[in-house]
């Protein structure tokens, strides 16, 4: 299990570290601080061991370097920029928009768990590190007294006075600067210049001014601080979450630092994996805090929990030799209209290469010639629209699961059909697309459905369906998904960069895998018949995870063999599914080949 810590849970775990296990707050502190100082010298050694004055080769997809930074000759680019290397212009210098501008992240979560000593010393960099009066600026001062004596040369700035530096903090900050650390104070109302200097000739920053705690927007001279952070070139690290990011929700908190990396302590934060959390931590490095995790998680508890590989290549178990095409799984596609037929076609491609013994497209009576026409391995039947409900349950006879949306049509034909199959068939169901729009605003019928229910929803549909904005449900992701839980009594699937499975039990889980080669029309319809063949299976919270996993990673492999971030036909998807589930059943990581 690889569990996500809510705010208040994470804020409970170092309560009972503290108060129950008698570990001291300074030593979970040193604990953070000296396992991001690992990190941080690690992707300092990296870049360190790019040959000088040569284009890097870059890193794989999944494991690419930060694009923002620029090194000096010392300090080569390791692994480049995600979308090959960026030489040093002239001047040594870039302008910073258009720096930003060329940045694409990648957002993989690393788990780093005892990470150790990686690089070799001295550290030849330029750090600065800036720090807030509180615990995360505490963090910022063991960080910065580690790599200053691991040879790095290091300048603190202080977002405040001194003497607001309080608690196990303050004994941090005493101990970097009584061993000679450089510390600047920029308090209220100080002028920012020298911050700006600094970054200007620094290899990496360190952003230590909020961490999971904070709860309110950041204004003024915060704000600010941030602003300067954000406009310069060189590499950006946050400690725990960027500064400003709400770690429950993933939203920004008014100002929030744009970071390329970001280590976290003890656990995953839920705010970190959302598609805004993501892109504003980058990539994601998770230390723990020296303190055994099973105890204290047993009393503080988790609110997510990733989606691991091994846990889905355990559940796709190997077949009997004697198994026929109707025990593989028999699944109705109940999708497609005139002009939107391909919808219906990847949806029950999928279904096949998802391992479905027999798959039959239920279709529009004028819409099912051009479907016959076009299908070999697939069957097609027909929905009479004089008598929806008799040509649908013929259909439906003898089916293991349905999928049901794909470019089905919005009219009124079109919801009767929804509504007989959804509502009244007692078998299991992935509800997609165009079904899931039929419920706009009655999210509650669906809890009257016979049988079990996967909806598929995007942000869009979702909001929909619970009568509020996309962007309203993309600020509140994980509250939009239990909500609608609650409404429906159904598995819901939220879409989007880190998919999150939400079951009626409570439990939540997020997947980390995917990338924006995904971003492809049809590549929902292909997770819906993905599914649809799984639940054929599997249990339904299985097959979801397992559906979910599984489209992710056929985006990441077939980034891996092309190199790019785009140009992925949805079709191609469904392709590489039987090697994934080749590769997961066996124990084998799709992407590094390594069991």
């Amino acid at each position: 299990m690889i569990p996500v810590l809510s705010r208040a849970q994470m804020r409970a775990f170092d309560k009972h570290a503290i108060h129950h296990c008698h570990v001291p707050g300074v030593v979970l502190m040193e604990n953070a601080g000296r396992g991001a100082a690992d990190v941080i010298s690690a992707i300092i050694g990296a870049r360190s061991a790019a040959p000088s004055g040569a284009a890097a080769r870059p890193a794989p997809p999944h494991l690419a370097a930060p694009a923002k930074a620029l090194w000096p000759a010392t300090l080569a680019s390791g692994g480049g920029p995600r979308a090959g290397s960026v030489p040093p212009p002239p001047n040594g210098r870039r302008d910073a928009d258009d720096a930003r501008a060329a940045r694409v992240r990648a957002f993989p979560v690393r788990h780093v768990p005892s990470p150790g000593q990686p690089a070799t010393y001295p550290l030849h960099a330029r750090v600065v590190v800036v720090c807030g009066a509180g615990n995360n600026g505490g963090d910022g001062f063991v960080v910065a007294r580690h790599l200053l004596a691991r040879g790095a040369e290091v300048q603190v700035f202080l977002a405040a006075s001194s003497e607001k530096v309080t608690g196990d903090s303050r004994i941090n900050h005493d101990a970097y600067v009584d061993l000679g650390g450089a510390l600047t104070e920029l308090p209220p109302g100080a002028p920012l210049a020298p911050l700006e200097a600094a970054l200007a000739e620094a290899d990496l920053v360190v952003d230590a001014l909020f961490g999971t705690g904070l709860d309110r927007p950041i204004e003024g001279h915060l704000a600010d601080v941030i602003g300067v952070l954000n406009t310069a070139i060189c590499l950006c690290i946050a400690l725990d979450v960027p500064s400003g990011l709400d770690a429950d929700s993933g939203a920004p908190l008014g100002a929030a630092v744009q970071a390329d990396e970001t280590v976290t302590f003890g656990h995953l934060k839920i705010g970190l994996l959302t598609p805004e959390g993501a892109r504003l931590a980058g990539n994601v490095h998770v230390v723990d805090l020296g303190v055994p995790d099973r105890p204290i998680l047993a009393e503080v508890g988790h609110v997510a929990e990733v989606i691991r590989k091994e846990t889905v290549g355990a559940s796709l178990r190997p077949r009997e030799a004697s198994v026929y095409k109707h025990q593989a799984g028999n699944v109705l596609v109940v999708a497609g209209s005139s002009g939107k037929l391909g919808a219906a076609l990847l949806t029950a491609r999928a279904a096949m290469r998802a391992g479905a013994g027999l798959v039959t497209i239920c279709t529009w009576a004028d819409a099912a010639p051009a479907m016959e026409s076009r299908v070999v391995e697939l069957m097609t039947t027909s929905i009479d629209p004089d008598r929806i409900a008799a040509s649908l349950d013929g259909a439906l006879a003898g089916r293991r699961a349905v999928a049901i949306g794909p470019g089905l049509g919005l009219d009124e034909r079109a919801r009767a059909a929804v509504d007989h199959v959804v509502l009244g068939w007692d078998g299991l169901k992935v509800v997609d697309a165009d079904a899931l729009t039929h419920f706009s605003g009655r999210p509650e019928a669906l809890a009257t459905a016979r049988g079990r229910l996967i909806l598929t929803p995007h942000s869009g549909e979702l909001g929909r369906l619970l009568g509020r904005s996309a962007r309203a449900v993309e600020e509140d992701r994980f509250g939009a998904v239990r909500e609608a839980v609650a409404r429906t009594g159904a598995i819901v699937l939220l879409k989007g960069a880190r998919t999150v499975i939400a079951l009626p039990d409570g439990r939540i889980f997020i997947c980390m895998a995917g990338n924006p080669a995904l971003a492809t029309a049809g590549s929902g319809d292909v997770l819906t018949g993905l599914i649809a063949a799984l639940l054929c299976s599997m249990e339904p919270s299985a097959a979801a995870s397992a559906g979910v996993l599984i489209h992710a990673l056929a985006g990441d492999v077939w980034r891996a063999q092309t190199g790019s971030d785009r140009g992925l036909l949805a079709s191609e998807i469904a392709e590489l599914v039987p090697g994934l589930i080749a590769a997961l059943a066996a124990g084998v990581d799709p992407l590094s080949g390594q069991i």
